[in-house]
């Protein structure tokens, strides 16, 4: 896609040099800056997702980043496509839940819904148990299911009769007579409606091949049908929505529909039959292939997208070299603080939570979130001081109430501390597009996320492919394995220190 856009040369494709070539898994790091988000670390990617989003929102409530963009109504949409078993990761409902926490819009997954994970099929129930989380969670739903020719044939006398065949096929046969081809389809078909004329109608007009493919007509191979369905949803606001987009897998290849075909291989002759029937030039020079037909206007681009990095020029930070012992003891060969304690940290934010003098831009800029430590790790004070991110603004009933409380917990578009849950998957996904919130919306944001030293290591993950996308963020675990009480480890105390 990106080759088609003229922003990727097609000279790095053979070369399978991990540090010159064309990345697998798309990467920012490695593939450039046409690449919002790398893939490839299973279901993280569309989790990530919902928190950019979310930046997305805290930075335009803010008034951070480009001012071309408007400060209310759509400023942009963040799509993810999964694939049906990809949605058995846990981390992609952490994220799904969270999401509805925060009332997150201009959000879309496309779930590629082939029915068939890695080694098999997946089961029929899945499906209605997907559409129903969604729309509990306050997603729109929208299914892709059929394409125009299959539309057609419903619309003819016996269409209907088939339509309710097709839905009540059980996805393994649906798949094993996908690999099959029409002749099994019309066995199948007939079969069960034989004594409907409509049908016999239907299917005995088509050869074997055509039947396959009217058969296998998905909504999700159907170009048309998925831009028609996409731009109607754009139309429909900004809540999100996953599209259930029904697919083949393997589509168009000899082992379409079989349980095994994830890792099955075409032969050199395959290939070749393969090639022909897309329409490709044969390799020139073994660099590069190209449609021997140009895209249909309508499917090419319209423009070269932005690239993303744009990020504001910023200003030098202040000369603090005479307040070096403020952040603790210097690294004399490096310069880095060491030894810092909790309590420090809590008293530098708390300072620069006040705004005042050369500190104010500074403080406008920081983000910070914690998977609902916010108090114990110490960010009480600058919770107090720059309150708490919502959409829409929340009163501190025990303020209001007049209960003595040591936290303010209002929340309002201005706060500046993101409150999760306890999933430490969520606190590092959030800090990666926190982290890349300048090349996503030109907004420097200064990201900091505190959690307890034990439970880094269960968002390991995300913690990982955050570094791995280059995002910048600061992390602060407090040692509360050896430290959180008098008498020792409280968490997990079989962890060396």
């Amino acid at each position: 896609m990106n080759y088609l856009f003229g922003r990727q040369t097609s000279t790095r494709w053979p070369r399978c040099v991990p540090s010159a070539a064309v990345q697998p898994y798309p990467s920012r790091v490695k593939d450039g800056p046409e690449v919002d988000f790398s893939t490839g670390s299973v279901g993280l990617g569309v989790a990530m997702t919902t928190f950019s989003a979310l930046m997305a929102d805290y930075v335009r409530l803010h008034g951070l980043g480009r001012t071309d963009l408007p400060q209310d109504g759509q400023v942009g949409r963040h799509i993810a496509i999964a694939g049906d078993a990809e949605l058995d990761e846990g981390n992609i409902y952490e994220a799904l839940l969270e999401g509805w926490k925060h009332d997150v819009r201009n959000l879309w997954w496309i779930v590629d819904y082939n029915r068939q994970s890695l080694d098999s099929v997946v089961p029929d129930r899945l499906f209605g148990r997907i559409e129903g989380l969604f729309r509990d969670m306050g997603w729109n739903c929208v299914t892709i299911k059929y394409g125009r020719k299959l539309e057609a044939a419903f619309a003819r006398p016996g269409g209907e009769a088939l339509r309710r065949w097709i839905d009540d096929c059980p996805n393994s046969l649906y798949a094993a007579l996908t690999f099959q081809g029409g002749a099994a389809w019309r066995q199948a078909v007939l079969a069960d409606l034989g004594r409907s004329q409509g049908v016999r109608r239907i299917v005995d007009d088509l050869s074997d091949d055509d039947l396959g493919a009217l058969m296998t007509n998905l909504g999700g191979h159907d170009i048309e049908t998925v831009i028609d369905t996409l731009r109607a949803a754009e139309a429909d606001g900004d809540q999100p929505t996953c599209f259930i987009a029904y697919t083949i897998k393997g589509m168009g290849l000899p082992f379409a529909g079989h349980k095994d075909n994830h890792a099955g291989l075409m032969t050199k002759e395959q290939m070749e039959e393969f090639r022909s029937q897309m329409r490709i030039r044969p390799a020139m020079n073994g660099i590069r292939t190209r449609a021997s037909t140009p895209l249909p206007t309508r499917w090419r681009p319209s423009c070269k997208p932005p690239l993303r990095r744009e990020t504001d020029p910023g200003r030098p930070p202040p000369d603090r070299s005479n307040r070096a012992g403020a952040a603790g003891t210097a690294d004399a060969q490096g310069g880095r603080p060491q030894g810092l304690h909790p309590g420090r940290v809590r008293d530098i934010l708390a300072e620069i939570g006040r705004g005042q003098g050369e500190l104010k831009e500074l403080a406008e800029h920081i983000m910070t979130t914690s998977p609902d430590v916010t108090v114990s790790t110490n960010l009480g004070p600058w919770v107090n001081r720059r309150g708490i991110f919502d959409r829409h603004t929340r009163n501190d009933v025990f303020r209001d109430a007049k209960l003595a409380s040591a936290q303010r917990w209002g929340m309002s578009p201005k706060g500046q501390h993101i409150e999760l849950g306890i999933a430490e998957q969520n606190l590092f996904l959030l800090l990666g597009a926190a982290g890349l919130a300048p090349g996503m919306t030109g907004a420097r944001v200064l990201p900091i996320g505190t959690v307890y030293d034990p439970f880094v290591n269960r968002g390991l993950d995300a913690l990982i492919y955050g570094c791995y996308q280059d995002a910048r963020f600061i992390l602060v675990s407090t040692p509360s394995g050896i430290t959180l009480a008098p008498e020792g480890g409280q968490h997990q105390s079989v962890n060396t220190p």
